[in-house]
């Protein structure tokens, strides 16, 4: 491939680990020379909540909860605070060398990544922009919330005063992985059954609320596409995953499980009935 030809991979619905091992592969792959630049999109099934890379555990999920709920507890390689991902969000992630983007340091990779985000949003018809904080968070969300969404960080892109999507980012000997959550909806009653946290209202909303109406996931799939082509002016081909991908999965996503995939309690006592 040319300097300007990235990979586009559509992943579709994967579960937690496979998830989150697949971009650490993509990372690590790209870092050794086995794969260009790539934009991946995908979703979540089942249920997920990932943790950020130093996120405590028990101080920020109900582990219990999430084992009879059949919701996978997972790490990202990437740092922030804890997200719960369902078939209402749509996730991608970036793996680039911060070279060819012409930054320097995680803030520098932030904004040459950031404008093609605003490129595929303003094709979904909204106005975004990054928001950048210096200091602490200005979020009214106590300090020990674990949740990505309920706190403002300093990498956040906004609707009006409203987080619209968050993202965590580790960069290694020069490359570096982003890894960026666009819920559609955002369920308050999912997260008091997943989260240890107060009853603080979020300073964010879903793309649905944002855009006043349902956006199917090719849409926004292909705005993402667009959009990174549009800005960083590459072109994004379809791909498949390679070989040397798939066989890092398996042992990264051992790495990256803390609560494994399970039949919910309900479940399990209907065995007739078939979970997420």
């Amino acid at each position: 491939m040319t300097e300007r030809a990235w990979r586009f991979i559509d992943s579709g619905s994967m579960g937690g680990a496979d998830n989150m091992a697949l971009d650490e592969a993509m990372l690590e792959a790209h870092a050794a020379g086995e794969i260009p630049p790539t934009l991946r999109v995908y979703r979540w099934r089942p249920p997920a909540v990932s943790l950020g890379r130093f996120q405590e555990v028990e101080s920020s999920v109900d582990v219990s909860a999430c084992r009879r709920l059949g919701v996978e507890v997972v790490r990202r390689p990437t740092g922030g605070r804890a997200i719960l991902h369902t078939e209402d969000e749509v996730t991608f992630s970036l793996v680039v060398s911060a070279a060819r983007l012409g930054a320097t340091g995680v803030m520098g990779a932030y904004r040459a990544l950031a404008p093609g985000i605003i490129h595929a949003l303003r094709l979904l018809g909204l106005e975004a922009r990054l928001v950048e904080r210096t200091g602490p968070a200005s979020s009214p969300a106590p300090v020990q919330d674990p949740a990505c969404f309920a706190a403002k960080a300093r990498c956040d892109l906004a609707v009006g005063a409203a987080k619209l999507i968050g993202s965590a980012q580790v960069q290694r000997r020069g490359f570096l992985l982003q890894q960026n959550s666009l819920p559609l909806r955002i369920d308050l009653k999912q997260w008091r059954q997943v989260f240890r946290r107060e009853e603080s209202p979020p300073e964010a909303v879903g793309l649905y609320e944002a855009a006043r109406r349902r956006i199917p996931y090719g849409e926004i799939a292909e705005c993402l596409r667009l959009g990174f082509s549009h800005s960083l002016g590459v072109s994004l081909a379809d791909c498949s995953l390679s070989e040397a991908e798939v066989g890092r999965v398996g042992d990264l996503m051992a790495k990256a499980t803390v609560v494994g995939r399970g039949a919910p309690a309900q479940a399990a006592q209907a065995p007739a009935h078939r979970g997420h």
